[in-house]
């Protein structure tokens, strides 16, 4: 029942002061800072022009480690083929896959970054006469994506794998290949499918430089802070 005038009190004496002086409190420290002014919403400016900032050696390698980042990237901007036979291929693609080579789809800014503009899985889909369907979620300038069952056709038996779009089945290099691609409608009328898109892998190499016994002791480091603050993982 809502009050009446009878049951409404006036606060006491000694409260309406510090009630009063809250709000005239936070006026200030808004104006101070800045936040009582209009905001305003700035325009995305796009993609940054330039030359990358990524994508080359780091400073200060030593020669054996530029001979190792030079063979690595060579070996990341390959394109592969079944047999190595097809022109400007390397053996080693399929059965099934998402793209014939690495750096296809990881190329923006530079190689070894994510999605290019165009998606190179529209032309991977068909190439050497592959009779690949696009899936509905690829487009030619939408991201590059991999898709992954959260479960199993049962729906109840994790799986989370990545399951690849296309199969090598109709190509010059596969005689004889015949494999099903997944059926993506299908995961997808069901709730069971998700996407990823490609990660840079630039750092990469300085993250696989750091010893065993640094991310370890890492892991030991105040234990019992970061349990308090639901911090966890396996090395």
């Amino acid at each position: 029942m809502s009050p009446n005038a009878s049951t409404i009190r006036s606060p006491k004496p000694e409260t309406t002061p510090r009630l009063r002086f809250f709000p005239m409190l936070l006026f200030v420290v808004l104006v101070a800072t800045g936040m009582g002014k209009a905001q305003t919403v700035a325009a995305d400016p796009g993609v940054r022009g330039g030359p990358p900032g990524a994508g080359k050696a780091i400073a200060g390698l030593t020669d054996s480690q530029k001979a190792f980042f030079a063979a690595a990237f060579a070996q990341f901007n390959e394109n592969q083929s079944v047999t190595g036979t097809v022109p400007n291929t390397s053996l080693g693609l399929g059965p099934r896959f998402n793209g014939e080579g690495c750096g296809q789809c990881h190329s923006q800014p530079a190689i070894g970054g994510t999605s290019p503009a165009t998606n190179p899985q529209i032309a991977a889909a068909s190439d050497q006469g592959a009779k690949n369907q696009i899936p509905f979620f690829i487009t030619t300038n939408g991201p590059v994506r991999e898709a992954r069952f959260p479960f199993q056709s049962d729906l109840r038996t994790p799986d989370g794998g990545v399951h690849d779009l296309f199969t090598i089945t109709g190509r010059s290099d596969a005689t004889g290949c015949n494999i099903s691609q997944p059926d993506f409608q299908g995961a997808a009328n069901n709730g069971n499918l998700i996407f990823r898109i490609p990660t840079p892998v630039f750092g990469g190499g300085l993250i696989e430089a750091i010893p065993e016994s640094a991310i370890r002791a890492n892991v030991n480091a105040n234990r019992d802070a970061k349990r308090r603050l639901g911090i966890g993982g396996r090395p």
